[in-house]
């Protein structure tokens, strides 16, 4: 009897420690399970992470790009900047070198100016003359000639060449600024072809040439022909033509003086001013002489055969 109690008592502590193996075997795999899904979830966790690492790694890569492109284009500026410089100088040098220019321009002009205290320069002189030179249309019936003039006092009194309106009815004077104006035939002389006219208007405000003094006119003086050569005026009247030249000879030719002249005279440039560099009028330009072995012969009438007619009308 005692024997079947030990043999029960060892079947149920082999069953109870079966049982306890069997729990810690249980409780253990429940554990390793859990340690495994805790592995595979720190694996895919490792995977996002190296995967944000790669990208922020790309990323670098890219800011790195971007800043040595930076770089580059801040050492490109820095180069511009230093050409800029560069040209800034050379243009301050430039100015300086215009500045010393100017200045020996003036010294230039005031010398020449302490010379002949009536001198100017050709610029100065076409820029005065310009308001007062005019171009001329005539016209009659289907008929059409063109020719310069000049206004010679502030009521508008022209004078020009006679063969540039005569026979016309229709006369016009186109100013520099333009405006066209209608003109009156008031008096001429035909064979001196020397014609005097009136700007139809109120006006008492026209600019005029200054007369000079054609006596004292010298062989090779500077002198300027302004006009409207043809076919110059009928395309741009509201621009003069200017040549520039000397008095080559005195002419007396059928009984009238002449200035010769080697300014270049032209159809058209009838009419128009020769000036002295005073800026004074001292000649009205009429003809030139034209052969096959002739070249540069013009011809105007001195400005002092004129006066009589330009006092008698204009006062």
């Amino acid at each position: 009897m005692k024997k079947w109690n030990l043999v029960w008592t060892l079947f149920v502590l082999v069953i109870a420690l079966s049982g306890i193996s069997l729990f810690f075997y249980i409780e253990q795999g429940h554990t390793l399970d859990k340690a495994l899904q805790r592995i595979s979830t720190l694996e895919e966790n490792g995977a996002e992470i190296q995967q944000q690492l790669d990208e922020s790694l790309s990323h670098t890569s890219g800011l790195n790009n971007q800043l040595n492109t930076i770089e580059a284009n801040l050492s490109q500026l820095e180069s511009g900047l230093e050409e800029l410089q560069s040209i800034r100088g050379d243009i301050s040098q430039f100015r300086d070198q215009l500045g010393e220019l100017s200045d020996g321009i003036l010294e230039i002009n005031q010398k020449l100016v302490e010379i002949n205290p009536d001198y100017f320069s050709a610029a100065q002189i076409i820029e005065a003359a310009e308001p007062f030179v005019v171009y001329i249309e005539a016209s009659y019936l289907s008929y059409q000639v063109s020719g310069s003039g000049i206004i010679v006092s502030s009521s508008g009194h022209v004078i020009t060449n006679y063969h540039v309106v005569e026979g016309m009815k229709n006369l016009n004077a186109i100013l520099n600024t333009g405006e066209t104006i209608s003109l009156e035939l008031l008096k001429y002389h035909a064979d001196r072809d020397i014609a005097i006219l009136k700007l139809v208007s109120d006006r008492t405000d026209f600019p005029f040439a200054p007369l000079g003094d054609s006596d004292t006119i010298l062989v090779g003086s500077d002198v300027l022909a302004i006009g409207y050569p043809y076919p110059l005026g009928d395309i741009i009247p509201g621009r003069a033509s200017v040549t520039r030249g000397i008095v080559s000879a005195m002419r007396k030719i059928d009984g009238y003086n002449y200035l010769q002249t080697d300014t270049a005279i032209n159809p058209g440039n009838s009419g128009g001013a020769l000036l002295n560099f005073a800026g004074e009028l001292v000649g009205v330009n009429v003809a030139k002489y034209v052969d096959v072995n002739i070249e540069g012969i013009g011809l105007a009438i001195p400005i002092n055969e004129v006066k009589n007619m330009i006092n008698e009308h204009a006062g």
